[in-house]
């Protein structure tokens, strides 16, 4: 039980920071090597590069793949901040899951949004994560993504 309890806080202080605009991370949460999924799709392969390519690895796992991901949904909705469902632990100490409420102006619009996101994740032997996987439903993704192409 402590270990799901320490794993909601360092949730608890990731979101903080997220709708605080900083762009710190929890000691141990991610490291280098962490993966982020969205929809099924690794973050690398959205890029249009070649996804083994040195260079998009560098930019798209680990810490610096978080900053990229936070900074393009922070333009995306300037206002947007994240609330937290349950932690879901089912004893296995490699997996965890949850839901964010994601809400906020979108750019370009001020269009209200509010979307649901399905975060999984799975965690090294060395405790932190390993693959953070987000699923987004179609609609609200498609209006994120206009909106991060807005100036």
């Amino acid at each position: 039980m402590a270990a799901a309890e320490a794993l909601t806080a360092r949730i608890d202080h990731l979101l903080a920071l997220f709708n605080a605009r900083q762009m710190d991370l929890p000691d141990g949460l991610f490291d280098r090597k962490t993966q982020f999924v969205l929809n099924g799709a690794p973050f690398e392969t959205l890029l249009g590069q070649p996804p083994a390519d040195p260079l998009v690895l560098m930019l798209t796992r680990g810490p610096a793949g978080y900053r990229f991901i936070t900074k393009s949904l922070q333009h995306a909705v300037p206002d947007g901040t994240f609330e937290r469902g349950d932690v879901v632990t089912t004893g296995d100490p490699s997996s965890a899951t949850l839901k964010l409420w994601l809400s906020g102006h979108l750019r370009g619009t001020g269009e209200a949004i509010e979307t649901v996101v399905d975060i999984a994740l799975h965690f090294a032997p060395t405790g932190p994560v390993d693959v953070a996987h987000a699923t987004v439903d179609a609609a609200p993704l498609d209006q994120l993504r206009a909106a991060r192409l807005q100036p």
